[in-house]
């Protein structure tokens, strides 16, 4: 009888000795679920132009129009062609619940001409909205 409580002894001392490393993982997987941030990553990868403005939007854009450095216009995910964006815009704005929030955001890339971005927002003043916006990231050296 001795050896057996010798035995749960011992066992029971390693079992409370694991307690502490248990909370250490769970309170970092919970830290790093909070503190973490998941975003939707960009059909094509591009790097908007540099600005010194930092002031971010309030809310999320309605529609993303990404437009890559070969020229190539995706709205929403998906590739479209310059024709397609002012139906594309129009029936979403009409599917839109709340139609005087509804804005578009134009993320180019940094090294495209702005003749290619005019005939953009030429369809998009066209479809009837006028909240747009043009994606930049912070300048670097800026806080």
């Amino acid at each position: 009888m001795k050896i057996a409580d010798k035995f749960a002894a011992k066992n029971k001392a390693d079992d409370d000795s694991m307690v502490p490393l248990i909370n250490v993982v769970f309170l970092m997987l919970v830290f790093f679920m909070v503190a973490g941030q998941i975003r939707k990553a960009d059909p094509i990868p591009v790097i908007p132009p540099s600005s010194i403005n930092d002031n971010k939007a309030a809310t999320e854009p309605n529609v993303l129009i990404v437009v890559g450095e070969n020229k190539q216009i995706y709205l929403d995910d998906k590739l479209v062609s310059l024709e397609a964006i002012k139906p594309a815009l129009e029936s979403q704005f009409e599917q839109a619940q709340n139609k005087d929030k509804f804005w578009v955001q134009i993320k180019a890339d940094g090294l495209i001409p702005v003749d290619v971005l005019r005939p953009i927002f030429s369809e998009i003043r066209a479809s009837g909205l006028t909240k747009v916006s043009l994606a930049t990231q912070l300048e670097r050296g800026q806080k």
